[in-house]
């Protein structure tokens, strides 16, 4: 038989299939046609060796931020999803109501990746949101708006979020969250709240999250995070126990190394690992998806299990496993190759505390829906406003 592509010698990690092999990848049209637990009979018009490398399905970050050009936090998916084995972004509301139809044009018709959008309470969603808040204002919700685009692009919009803290929701406390509550079960969807400082309070808002819901920036280290007096809190357990899902969201400031350690020795893993990549946090201690999952293998993840959590279970999240995150035959062969570089070194958080590791990910080929993405274009050269004024 004879492919488009065939990946020989991979060491395969797909969790989601149950697969850890050495063998051979063949794809075909734009899906996986054939794994082989050894050598593939057959030929390919493109051959790639990647002998001592992973290969993982497709990465499905939780929350990058993908509007280019609106708000000056969005990265182009593709530039940055070539370099970082990212083939899904789940884009955590960048756009509200009244911006969506140019992110859907422009963003997500256009791109070579898989973006899944979730849509922000706020009409606005993420415009100018560091210096105006999003949702400082009631103004800004516009429900019946909110409620005739759901409705415009159901299939496509996957959910809502609200950035629920002092910046964006200080002056309107728990009246958007319960909004959003209302058109999450409206049209079951699940509601994504980002935690920061408070108000409103985790003790507030985590009793109203459902099974499906997600929390992201879960391992913050600012006031009022997920642990208290060193303990992870009641009110976590109690909705982990609900089945409300728990997101890393790295970023700029919302990851903490000894929040994190605390929770993953108390048994409180998460339930997705993410980047909240933007324009700022690829060039700080963000930088890359890659580099987000070797921090958790540094604090003593395994790799089919920082691997799951990178592609699996963010896709079931958004019900699209069957698209994206595993490694299925027939399914779009959206793949993600690996380095693992071995020796020490050291991790910083944002408020740079270190740990040391032993391996670090370095992505080497992304494939998306059958296609080899071109890593040619460097994502940190595109920006599209002064990073001094972001």
């Amino acid at each position: 038989m004879s492919y488009d592509l065939i990946l020989r010698n991979c060491d395969i990690i797909d969790p989601g299939e149950g697969q850890r092999c050495v063998g051979d990848i063949g794809i075909a049209d734009g899906k996986i046609a054939a794994i082989s637990a050894g050598p593939l009979t057959g030929t390919g018009a493109r051959e790639i060796d990647v002998a001592g490398q992973i290969v993982t399905p497709g990465l499905v970050d939780m929350h990058g931020h993908c509007y280019w050009g609106v708000g000056g936090t969005g990265l182009d998916p593709d530039l940055v999803g070539a370099r970082h084995g990212v083939t899904t972004w789940i884009d955590p509301g960048s756009s509200g109501a009244a911006t969506f139809p140019g992110f859907k044009r422009f963003i997500i018709d256009r791109a070579q990746v898989r973006v899944i959008p979730l849509l922000n309470l706020s009409a606005k969603g993420l415009v100018h949101c560091q210096e105006v808040g999003e949702l400082n204002n009631m103004i800004y919700v516009d429900t019946e708006l909110n409620a005739a685009t759901l409705e415009m692009h159901r299939g496509l919009i996957a959910g809502i979020k609200i950035r629920a803290g002092r910046s964006s929701t200080g002056q309107t406390g728990m009246t958007p969250l319960w909004i959003g509550r209302e058109l999450c079960d409206q049209f079951s969807i699940p509601l994504m709240v980002h935690i920061s400082m408070p108000a409103p309070t985790l003790q507030e808002l985590l009793p109203m999250l459902r099974a499906g819901d997600i929390v992201t920036h879960c391992f913050h280290g600012k006031p009022g995070g997920i642990l208290m007096r060193g303990r992870v809190r009641d009110e976590a357990w109690a909705a982990r126990e609900r089945g409300v899902l728990f997101d890393v969201g790295h970023g700029n400031s919302s990851f903490s190394f000894p929040v994190t350690a605390a929770a993953l020795e108390q048994g409180f893993p998460p339930d997705s690992i993410s980047t909240d990549l933007h324009q700022r946090s690829i060039r700080t201690s963000a930088k890359s998806f890659p580099y987000v999952m070797s921090k958790f293998l540094a604090l003593g993840m395994d790799m089919e299990t920082v691997v799951r959590l990178s592609t699996l279970t963010p896709a079931q999240a958004v019900n699209q496993d069957h698209l994206c995150g595993k490694l299925s035959v027939g399914a779009p062969a959206d793949i993600a190759v690996f380095r693992v570089d071995t020796g020490p070194v050291t991790f910083k958080d944002p408020q740079d505390v270190e740990v040391a590791g032993t391996q670090q990910l370095e992505n080497t080929h992304t494939i998306a829906s059958g296609v080899l993405l071109d890593r040619s274009r460097d994502p940190l050269a595109d920006e599209p406003f002064p990073l001094s004024t972001i």
